[in-house]
């Protein structure tokens, strides 16, 4: 697997605001380099496809394709693997630390998290749009020195994630939200548990381990996460801890146990038997089948 923090650096990426902001208008190298390889950033990915085409494999398990007028937003940490690129590619990409973002979407994380980790959406059409934004976009990130350059980043900023999340929320009417009555309180809960998920390394752990984290009880953010997702705090947390599984099997040369041994599991066969029961092959076959070349 590639840091595609590493590679992007690489190539001199405009630093909007050092460690939390970069902007990169430069990605048509980049497409030829890392077809068939594993990328995983520690930003949240913004790459607007001005021409061309990407088809990628995300998180594992899901696979998008992106065409010229459309947008891809990769949350934090997630797996990338570009699977094909067009060799008329053009495109940008915007990319923002967890903080800045959280900052700057307030109340709008609720519709951040439900559009990438309920419902996977990870391609909007940016048409109506994009062309002056990315304008805009040149003038704030790669013209002359402003004064007050961080100010005019942090409201572009925050025009952007808006218009995102718009576009995000149209998405979500049409894929009829489960349950629009949950609370702001309920919604933060929820937030804050899947961000908790998702740092963890171990991830294979009670209810109670997080609720504690959340200082609630186990029962009542069982209601919460059923209310605000559909499901349960457990299908959360093994949801997470099989794209964990599915990542480290496929993308590093790590054997089955040293696996089972990072992510907590007590031995390699209680590993196996955990895996087999939520994928319906073991371990061995999946790498087996899945396994990429490096």
């Amino acid at each position: 697997m590639v840091d595609a923090d590493a590679l992007i650096a690489g190539l001199e990426p405009t630093l909007i605001i050092k460690d939390e902001v970069m902007y990169v208008d430069n990605l048509n190298e980049v497409g030829r380099l890392i077809v068939g390889v594993p990328l995983q950033t520690h930003y949240n990915a913004f790459i607007f496809c001005r021409r061309g085409r990407l088809y990628l494999e995300l998180g594992g398990n899901q696979t998008v394709h992106v065409a010229e007028g459309q947008m891809l937003i990769v949350p934090t940490k997630m797996l990338m693997q570009p699977m094909m690129v067009s060799t008329d590619i053009d495109a940008v990409a915007l990319l923002v630390s967890e903080r800045v973002q959280k900052s700057i979407l307030g109340k709008q994380l609720d519709i951040w998290n439900r559009a990438m980790y309920l419902h996977e959406t990870h391609v909007i059409d940016t048409r109506r749009w994009s062309e002056a934004l990315h304008n805009q976009a040149q003038n704030v990130f790669k013209g002359e020195q402003l004064t007050f350059r961080n100010e005019f980043v942090l409201s572009f900023l925050r025009i952007f994630m808006l218009i995102v999340c718009e576009e995000l929320s149209r998405k979500e009417k049409l894929l009829a939200p489960l349950d629009v009555s949950s609370s702001d309180r309920e919604k933060l809960l929820f937030n804050q548990f899947l961000d908790l998920l998702h740092v963890e390394q171990i991830k294979r752990r009670k209810v109670g381990y997080y609720s504690a984290k959340l200082y609630v009880t186990p029962k009542y953010l069982s209601k919460v996460c059923s209310k605000v997702s559909g499901k349960t705090p457990m299908r959360w947390i093994t949801e997470a801890v099989m794209s964990d599984c599915y990542q480290l099997l496929r993308d590093t040369q790590l054997t089955v146990k040293e696996i089972s041994n990072r992510l907590g599991f007590p031995n390699s066969s209680f590993f196996g038997q955990y895996f087999r029961e939520q994928a319906g092959i073991t371990p061995i076959e999946y790498r087996s089948k899945y396994r990429k070349e490096f």
